[in-house]
Order: C-alpha cells, then sequence, then structure tokens
C-alpha cells in the first residue's frame, strides 16, 4: 500500500511499521484533510491545475470521512490520502503533489489541530474559573491557616485561597491566548524548506486553511516546533503549579488533617480496609500532571539534537504534544468538578487558626505600628511564644488585614464576585 517507498525500492514490514506515524495521526486526520482542500481550491482558483481535475478531488475529500484513511500500511495519513485520491480519482489525483509538500502539510495540520486543542482547553480553564470563583465566594469568611513549609503560617480564608487558584487559571489562559498567536502562522507553500517553484500566493492559501498570517520564512515554517513546544510548557508549567493545589487537597481530605469531605464520586475505598476514603481522582491526577511533565520535555528532547531542517524524529515529537494537552483537559474538568462538590470543615480549620500562633506576625506588626521598631516587636512576641505568654488576635480578626488582594472576607467575596460578573453570574 505504500505510494512513496516503493519507488525507491525495498520493503519491510518490520522497518515500514516502526518508521509508520499512522496511529497517531488520528489526531489530525481531519486537519490534514481540511489543508488538503484548501491547497486543490488554491491551486484550482490560480488555474495551475485543471479545472476538472481540481473538482473532482474537491468532490472526493468531500466524500472522505478521514478516520477511514487511518489504515496500515501507510507511512503516513498524508500519503494514506494521496493513495485514496489516486484511486478515487484515478492519475487526476496526482496533481495535488505540486506545490505541496509533507513537511509543509504535517507543520500545517500540528498547527490547526493545535488550536482547537488551545481552544478547548481556554475554555475548560475559563469554566473551571467560574465554578471555583462560586465556592470561593461561598467561604469567604471561613478561616483557616496557610502553610509554609507545611507548618501553619498566617490565618488565611479559604476562598482567600481558592482564589490563588483563580488568578493562576486567568494567567494560564493568558499564556494559551499568546501560544495560540504563535501557532495560528501557516506553512502552506513552503515545501519541503525552500518553498515551491509553483506560483501559490501563501497569504490566501492561509486563509483558505483558516490561518489568521503565514510564518515568513520558508525553512523556519517547514521545519519548526517552536510553536508546540512553547504550548506544551505552558501548559506543563500551569499543571506544575495546579499539582501543588491537588497535593493540599489530597492532604486535607485525611482525616489527620480533616478540613476537606471529598465528593462520594471522586473516592474509592481499600479491598480490605472498609473504612478507607481515598481521594483517587486527585490521585490519579497528580500522577498524570507528573507524566505531562515528563512528555514536555520529551517534546523537546526530541527537537534540541537535530540540525534545522525536517527530519523523521520530530514525527515522534508530536504525540508528547497531544497527551500534554489531553491532560490538562481531563484534569481541570476532574478538579473543578472536586472542588465544586467538596465539603469543607471551617469549624476545624478555624480551631488549628487559633490553636497554632498564626497571627504572631499580626502582633508584631500593631506593636511596631504603635512606636516600637518592627524587630524589637518581633522578639518581644518569639519570647512570648515561647514562655505562652502571648495575647494573639483572634484569627478571625486578623484576617481583616489593610491589603490589596488579601484574605479579608469583604476583598475576598468582591473579587469573586467580579470574576462571576465575567462568568455571566
Amino acid at each position: 500500500m505504500a505510494l512513496y517507498r516503493r519507488w525507491i525500492g525495498g520493503s519491510s514490514d518490520l522497518v515500514s511499521q516502526y518508521t509508520s506515524s499512522i496511529d497517531d495521526d488520528r489526531e489530525i486526520a481531519d486537519e490534514v484533510v481540511k489543508v488538503m482542500r484548501a491547497h486543490v481550491a488554491h491551486l484550482s482558483e490560480r488555474g495551475l491545475i485543471p479545472r476538472d481535475a481540481a473538482d473532482s478531488i474537491l468532490r472526493a475529500l468531500d466524500e472522505l470521512r478521514p478516520p477511514d484513511l487511518l489504515k496500515p500500511g501507510y507511512e503516513d495519513v498524508h500519503e494514506a490520502l494521496e493513495d485514496y485520491l489516486m484511486k478515487r480519482v484515478g492519475p487526476a489525483g496526482g496533481w495535488v503533489g505540486l506545490g505541496r509538500s509533507r513537511n509543509d502539510h504535517v507543520a500545517a495540520a500540528i498547527r490547526l489541530r493545535l488550536i482547537r486543542h488551545i481552544d478547548a482547553l481556554t475554555a475548560i480553564a475559563e469554566r473551571a474559573a467560574c465554578a471555583i470563583a462560586e465556592k470561593a465566594l461561598r467561604y469567604a469568611d471561613c478561616v483557616m491557616p496557610s502553610f509554609t513549609h507545611f507548618q501553619p503560617a498566617q490565618p488565611i480564608t479559604l476562598g482567600h485561597y481558592l482564589l490563588a487558584l483563580c488568578e493562576l487559571l486567568s494567567d494560564f489562559t493568558a499564556a494559551l491566548n499568546a501560544a495560540r498567536q504563535i501557532a495560528d502562522k501557516s506553512p502552506l507553500g513552503s515545501g519541503p524548506s525552500g518553498g515551491t517553484s509553483a506560483p501559490v500566493d501563501r497569504e490566501r492559501l492561509a486563509q483558505l486553511a483558516g490561518f489568521g498570517r503565514i510564518a515568513g520564512n520558508t525553512l523556519y515554517a517547514s521545519s519548526s516546533r517552536f510553536f508546540a513546544s512553547l504550548a506544551a510548557s505552558a501548559v506543563a508549567s500551569a499543571l506544575a503549579e495546579i499539582s501543588r493545589f491537588v497535593d493540599d487537597l489530597i492532604a486535607w481530605s485525611s482525616p489527620l488533617v480533616g478540613y476537606v469531605r471529598a465528593p462520594a464520586e471522586h473516592v474509592s475505598t481499600s479491598s480490605i480496609m472498609p473504612h478507607k476514603r481515598n481521594p483517587v481522582t486527585l490521585e490519579i491526577l497528580r500522577a498524570r500532571i507528573s507524566e505531562a511533565l515528563a512528555d514536555a520535555l520529551a517534546l523537546m528532547m526530541v527537537q534540541e539534537k537535530i540540525g534545522y531542517g525536517y527530519s523523521l524524529d520530530l514525527q515522534e515529537a508530536t504525540r508528547h504534544l497531544w497527551r500534554v494537552f489531553k491532560t490538562a483537559e481531563e484534569g481541570l474538568e476532574v478538579l473543578s468538578d472536586f472542588i465544586s462538590k467538596m465539603d469543607f470543615d471551617c469549624q476545624r480549620s478555624y480551631r488549628d487558626a487559633a490553636a497554632f500562633p498564626t497571627t504572631s506576625s499580626d502582633l508584631a506588626e500593631r506593636i511596631a505600628l504603635a512606636g516600637t521598631p518592627f524587630r524589637e516587636a518581633y522578639f518581644q512576641v518569639a519570647q512570648a511564644v515561647k514562655e505562652g505568654n502571648a495575647q494573639l488576635p483572634d484569627p478571625r480578626d486578623a484576617v481583616r488585614r489593610p491589603v490589596s488582594g488579601g484574605p479579608d472576607p469583604g476583598e475576598v467575596a468582591k473579587s469573586a464576585k467580579e470574576i462571576l460578573a465575567k462568568c455571566g453570574r
């Protein structure tokens, strides 16, 4: 079934199966057909191929189900598509090879598929932020200790904690938007590296394929995977930080801490200990985030050692990109659902905030604001804490610090409502 390899001689099932990307190409099959449709339409409108041949090819493309191309025996979906067209249309199907290379076409398909992933993940992140903001508003005055070094630190509120996650998601969507702009550059017309002798209009090709603009340099357009590395890095960076929130929720759901009551559908029990409520979805998410970080690194490591031009190594890089996005898309949905449905024990969290000297800094600052140099006030409070006679402020009062973005319940509620207003809630 191979279309290209047979012309240079040599055939081996072992080699063809080992080098084929047909299974991985499932992710981009729709985009490959879309790009080919734009290519043929442009060749036709420029008068570079016979109009009747173009019409026959376009009809064949309209009748095609892209998943039907994903059959064993082909090097990739591009070869399978061209072979399909030549069998369906006849020799006229061979016109599709004019003015194109698999190099610029696969780059175009990956970019278009990545844009779809970015748009989907952006929507998921925005929905998650809205759901988490609702929870933050509900728990705006739920006092709890914050933790540094996993030691009780300043008192905050759960609402304040959740707004930190909302701000991360906001920054994440901004990063995704920046990555989208770089991905939204058409490589079509760049050929294998140095363009094509066919007088194609790259701007028009970009428009027909659905791109916003072109990648200017033809070598960069066909060879670069910076757009993929950037997007994967942005997602992996966000996932690494999200994992810290996940780890907190796992710890807090243990009865040893007892702040979080995990939703029933997110827990599983032991095969021998029926009392267990294991937060299994978050544990899986924590593990898959680690895998996604490895995938982002693998994506870049495949690229970093090859010269500037297409090598088949790049074929092996792309699957890691899709894995990173799949982990993020599924993981954010799971995390958002967990947070939306979990219960939080505010009495217990307040008790811990009051049981430990979490307001020592507040007392030191109040003494300093009354006229004592801060370091002297600090040592006074430290000595009183050590001796067990410090008169510390109540955590419920201490959280009302007059600072923008702080844990004051009124400030938290205001910020949560601002987010929800943008959500249309």
